[in-house]
């Protein structure tokens, strides 16, 4: 293990004997014994499952990493291997400090327990005296606010409470690593943000976090890498941006064979002609209008367009990173067709710094159409406004590029996404303070008597 290695994994796997029945299990319990014995052909009466299969990957200190895959990938798996709760069938494991886990809501409580005697027994199972659970047991208390409940059997507590009170424990105990695995997606929003709020807290004083999530929202926000588990293997591993780009692909690939499956792979042709823009930096000018056919599929946007940048720009028309409140901007997406395809549709989404969906639009939404594009075309899809988010923080931008002809989207299908396409920062107007995250106009009057 390298020396600022907190976790390193080794060609780890993990195999499980399926059996079709009990009788089967019986018989390979004792059908080998007897072969052995007598010199016959060894028989199985189970096939084999490999959970994992070849994992290998080393986490340093304070790094947080998410895993993220499909139901059944083997994610689950994984952390219960790194928690020491499952054997490996073959491989390596290391792992150095202090583990805290969130693997199962309520895992080592005793429902007959209170709260309060239960993070007595959680505490100690995970190493701290008696002594050191008194000084923590207040504050542990106030972060799960689950009121007189944490003096009441855990049997009487909802899953959120669960949560509460299992995280609670798990980041008050001072862990070198800490291992969530799903559990924050019970409790409410508020104890959302504290949790990752602690969980980033946790982070800067050097705690290895493993953060397994089906939100690619909460990935990104909290991660700085990612691992994509497919099938018991790792599938990429690299900065969160670019892995959870390309699993939210792979995951739009997989919806629009479902949604083209149901549909009978039938569109509504209404005869609507794209509008197609020539390949200058000026967005003001457009193409003559006509008519392509698709070719090959639709489903894979790696096939069928690149995306070459996302940018923001100024009311000059230069590059920027950051805004002032009531200046003229511009997004412009450059695209090159590498087939033909037609019905499409480019749009974006702003959001806020905790993912909070503030406002958005599409070529589909302005034109009521949408585009047809050739093979070999480039383009610059422009959207122009005026900045009016409040100052003082950032903004991403989400791109989608969409096939959709109906007016109600019964056919949309989605071809491409990049939920982190660009990030712009907005500087507040010292002149015009502005309290609020849209500058919206109003008359005002006052009327007396």
């Amino acid at each position: 293990m390298s020396s600022d290695a907190v976790i390193k994994v080794e060609n780890l796997s993990k195999c499980y004997q399926i059996y079709e029945s009990p009788r089967d299990r019986l018989k390979q319990y004792i059908m080998p014994k007897l072969r052995s014995f007598f010199g016959g052909k060894e028989v199985r009466y189970y096939r084999e499952f490999w959970a994992l299969k070849d994992v290998s990957f080393e986490v340093g200190k304070g790094q947080t990493v998410g895993v993220l895959g499909k139901n059944g990938a083997g994610k689950s798996t994984l952390l219960q291997i790194l928690c020491g709760t499952l054997n490996p069938t073959s491989g390596r494991v290391e792992v150095n400090g202090r583990v805290a886990a969130l693997l199962e809501l309520g895992a080592g409580f005793s429902p007959e327990f209170t709260g309060l005697e239960n993070v007595y027994l959680n505490g100690q199972l995970l190493g701290l005296s008696k002594k050191d659970i008194d000084s923590k047991i207040e504050e542990i208390r106030e972060f799960a606010d689950i009121g007189d409940f944490f003096y009441q059997p855990v049997k009487t507590y909802s899953s959120g409470m669960f949560a509460r009170l299992a995280f609670s424990v798990a980041v008050h105990v001072d862990p070198d690593v800490l291992v969530v695995d799903e559990a924050l997606s019970v409790g409410d929003s508020w104890f959302q943000h504290k949790s990752i709020d602690r969980m980033k807290r946790l982070m800067s004083n050097g705690c290895t976090v493993l953060f397994v999530s089906h939100s690619i929202d909460s990935v990104r926000a909290i991660c700085e890498n990612a691992i994509w588990l497919e099938n018991g293997r790792i599938r990429l591993i690299g900065d969160s941006r670019s892995v959870t780009n390309e699993y939210m692909n792979e995951v739009f690939i997989e919806h629009n064979r479902i949604t083209l499956a149901a549909t009978g792979n039938q569109k509504g042709k209404k005869g609507n002609e794209g509008e197609g823009q020539d390949s200058n930096d000026s967005c003001s000018s457009h193409g003559a209008r006509r008519r392509f056919q698709s070719a090959g599929s639709r489903l894979d946007a790696r096939s069928v367009l690149e995306v070459r940048e996302v940018s923001i720009r100024d009311g000059d028309g230069d590059k920027v990173e950051f805004l002032r409140q009531g200046d003229p901007f511009t997004i412009m997406v450059d695209i090159d067709f590498l087939q033909n395809v037609e019905d499409v549709s480019v749009g974006f989404v702003i959001k806020d710094q905790f993912g909070q969906e503030l406002t958005g639009e599409s070529l589909f939404n302005n034109y009521r159409k949408s585009f047809h594009f050739q093979a070999g075309e480039s383009v610059k899809v422009c959207f122009s406004s005026t900045m009016l988010f409040r100052g003082g923080q950032s903004y991403s931008l989400a791109l989608r590029i969409n096939q959709v002809s109906e007016w109600d989207r019964s056919d949309n299908v989605l071809i491409y996404a990049d939920d982190l396409a660009a990030v712009i920062e907005v500087v507040s107007d010292g002149e015009s303070p502005m309290w609020f995250m849209f500058k919206q106009e109003f008359s005002v009057e006052v009327v007396y008597g």
